[in-house]
């Protein structure tokens, strides 16, 4: 795993012993000597991560940290604070800052490591939630997808695991009273999988030593496994100094680890800074999730769009290559529909739009495509469909809008009517433009005709 790495310390020689030992792991490190240079080379360079000294003149480490997560640029940066000072007050302070973790002087490399290797996958996580934001925004949602900010509150879920029902209720109790999280003591590692998998925390704490003879790790390893709990965080409570179950613990999927016996304060600290960190990841991936609906998604009638239409069509069509089964493109345009919105406005327009599309996936099959290409145009495709079944479907279609008025408001309802095109495809047809020409071709035979019927394509004449 590579990466860079800024290394922000007033003292020359730490600069240049972090250094080589980065470099010495193929990181790409860039140096800073102050808190103003850090801001400046983080702006212009983006590092993937940030190693910042506490102790410096002018602007310490702790004012550092706190621009840098105040920044959208920067939020989801990785910030490890190191200092001189290993007492729980620094370590709660550069993690009420906005730290991701703490390292003390001189730096155990395994520790370094460990942490370093721990944060850059979440970076790298963090940097491929928002390229796919970003390409989301790219397909014109800008000003549909709400911002977020890294600083989200801590309201949320945890489930503590501890080494006996005695210190889960005490670790439980000195959360509770800090922060305003729902907790779920478990006393096996057969029970948090069950619980989790049915209603998932946000954070787990997890002892080393579980309370059933169980094994922390092997729960750690299966939490990051199991697809209903891998976005969730994990801290590790660790007995003791032992660095190499620490190590281990991140290795296997612990976003974070604390040694006991342990500060309240620092566990609330390291809590609210996971806390913070599953919440900002969960709004990246609502925002991939829904970005990605509102992509293909007709926000009226909920009805895919023209784009969704053209790429499934697609594969319809190299479906009936390989099946050899025919298959049918319907076109469909409301009869008259602008004098509704003339004379009754749009919100009653809207109304007929989607009460049309409501009886259109009424009246059809779950496997059939049914689109909204834009005002009051609708395509449906119905894969391996003959000519008679869709005949049929058609004919079904138009009655289904033609026999019930429709509802615009205040009891008030109107006569609406649909004008259809049909065209019919095999496997000789390849592309999807040409088929919907055909079926509109026919449309437009049907709205010349009279409208209120249903014409086919020349072709399938």
């Amino acid at each position: 795993m590579s990466g860079r790495i800024l290394v922000v310390d007033d003292v020359a020689t730490n600069r240049l012993i972090l250094k080589a030992k980065l470099s010495s792991a193929y990181f790409d490190v860039l140096l800073a000597e102050s808190g103003e240079q850090a801001l400046a080379i983080t702006m212009a360079e983006l590092p993937d991560m940030i190693l910042l000294d506490v102790m410096m003149p002018e602007m310490d480490g702790y004012e550092v940290c706190r621009i840098l997560k105040s920044r959208s640029q920067t939020a989801h940066i990785p910030v490890i604070m190191v200092t001189a000072h290993n007492s729980t007050e620094e370590k709660i302070r550069g993690l009420d800052a906005g730290a991701d973790d703490f390292l003390s002087k001189p730096i155990n490399d395994v520790t370094l490591f460990a942490r370093v290797r721990n944060l850059m996958r979440v970076k790298m996580m963090f940097d491929e939630l928002k390229l796919r934001e970003a390409t989301t925004q790219e397909l014109g949602l800008n000003d549909l997808l709400e911002g977020h900010r890294f600083n989200t509150d801590e309201h949320g879920s945890v489930l503590i695991a501890a080494k006996t029902p005695a210190w889960a209720k005490i670790w439980e109790e000195r959360i509770q009273s800090r922060l305003p999280v729902n907790t779920i003591i478990v006393n096996s590692e057969e029970e948090a999988i069950r619980i989790a998998n049915q209603d998932t925390p946000d954070v787990f704490i997890v002892c080393q030593n579980l309370a059933d003879g169980g094994d922390g790790l092997r729960l750690v390893s299966n939490l990051r496994a199991n697809l209903d709990t891998r976005q969730s965080a994990i801290i590790l409570v660790v007995e003791g100094d032992e660095m190499e179950t620490a190590s281990k613990g991140l290795e296997l999927g612990a976003s974070d680890y604390i040694h006991t016996p342990f500060d309240p304060n620092e566990m609330v600290a390291r809590l609210r800074s996971q806390m913070r960190r599953k919440k900002y990841s969960d709004k990246l991936r609502s925002n991939v999730r829904d970005g990605l609906k509102m992509a293909v998604i007709d926000p009226l009638t909920g009805l895919y769009n023209r784009r969704y239409a053209t790429q499934h069509m697609q594969r319809i069509i190299e479906r009936s290559g390989e099946s050899d089964l025919p298959y049918a493109v319907i076109m469909m345009d409301l009869d008259r529909f602008k004098s509704v919105n003339d004379t009754h406005g749009h919100e009653a327009g809207d109304l007929v739009l989607k009460e049309f599309a409501r009886r259109l996936q009424e009246n059809l099959r779950g496997i059939d495509l049914v689109a909204r290409l834009g005002g009051e145009e609708f395509l449906v495709v119905m894969p391996d469909t003959g000519p008679s079944e869709v005949e049929f479907a058609a004919e079904r279609l138009r009655n289904a809008i033609d026999r019930t008025e429709f509802e615009i408001g205040d009891g008030e309802t109107i006569p609406v009517t649909v004008s259809i095109g049909v065209a019919f495809g095999g496997p000789e047809d390849k592309i999807p433009s040409a088929l919907i020409q055909q079926a509109d071709t026919a449309l437009y035979e049907s709205k010349s005709t009279g409208r209120n019927r249903v014409s086919y394509f020349a072709k399938a004449a």
